[in-house]
């Protein structure tokens, strides 16, 4: 599931087109903020069928590569920031 068109706005050409070559489905929602999609969420995170695609994690410190990684248009999922929690 993609939320975003990519770097070459390709995430729109791979979902009307991998399905026909056999291959996953892609599926291209246009994203809502509200409740009912929250709720979907949660129950899918809870039962385990979500499965994030996470290609790298940076700590907070190196957030600047973080952006600079994305930014090249080579990440294959998502790029997650890590918080330490400070007691």
């Amino acid at each position: 599931m993609s939320t975003d068109l990519g770097p070459w706005s390709q995430n729109i050409l791979l979902a009307l087109t991998t399905p026909l070559l056999g291959g996953r489905k892609v599926l291209f929602p246009i994203p809502k903020n509200d409740a009912a999609t929250a709720r979907y969420f949660k129950e899918l995170i809870a039962s385990g069928e979500f499965k994030p695609v996470i290609d790298r994690r940076y700590p907070l410190d190196d957030i600047v590569d973080a952006f600079r990684y994305v930014e090249t248009g080579q990440k294959t999922g998502n790029v997650v920031i890590t918080v330490e929690h400070s007691n």
